[in-house]
């Protein structure tokens, strides 16, 4: 049974300035995941759309167990859409391996508390269903996603802060 996940932070821009100068922005992208420690290729990106593609590889270590079922070199597409409307960005992410066994997705939604603040809404879902070791698998990927994510948001405000001074 997929595990589900939601995540809550608290970002230090308004809700339009998130939209415009975080998710659509490629130099924020690249100063993510550069910051996170992932290589980062952006495959498509169509902003009359919404949809985005982008190819990211961890380059931090992963647990024996999950690396004899990934390989050495483990690498996930993300893709998604940006609804404009309901401003919401909806994906799913596709892993190198297992891509049949193993499906995580999710959506984001940011809503303003204050004219400087925001709250990112992060909902997600993740699923495994590899013999022995989907608990390992979808635990793994929760733990880092929410380490992650917490990277996310200093990094964030840490960006967004170079542009007040």
């Amino acid at each position: 049974m997929p595990k589900q996940l939601v995540i809550r932070q608290l970002l230090d821009c308004s809700e339009e300035e998130f939209w415009a100068r975080i998710f659509a922005s490629e130099e924020f992208n690249l100063y993510l995941y550069e910051g996170l420690g992932f290589e980062y290729e952006l495959q498509e990106w169509n902003p009359e759309t919404g949809y985005r593609r982008a190819k990211v590889s961890p380059t931090h270590p992963v647990p024996r167990a999950v690396a004899r079922v990934f390989g050495d070199r483990l690498s996930y597409v993300e893709e998604g859409s940006f609804d404009p409307i309901l401003r919401r960005y909806e994906f799913r992410v596709i892993p190198s391996a297992f891509p049949d066994r193993i499906r995580a997705r999710g959506a984001v939604e940011v809503q303003p508390v204050s004219d400087r603040q925001c709250e990112r809404l992060v909902t997600l879902e993740i699923g495994a269903e590899v013999m022995g070791l989907g608990r390992l698998i979808e635990a793994h990927f929760i733990a880092t996603t929410r380490e992650q994510y917490a990277k996310n948001a200093a990094l964030v405000n840490e960006y967004l802060a170079g542009f007040r001074q």
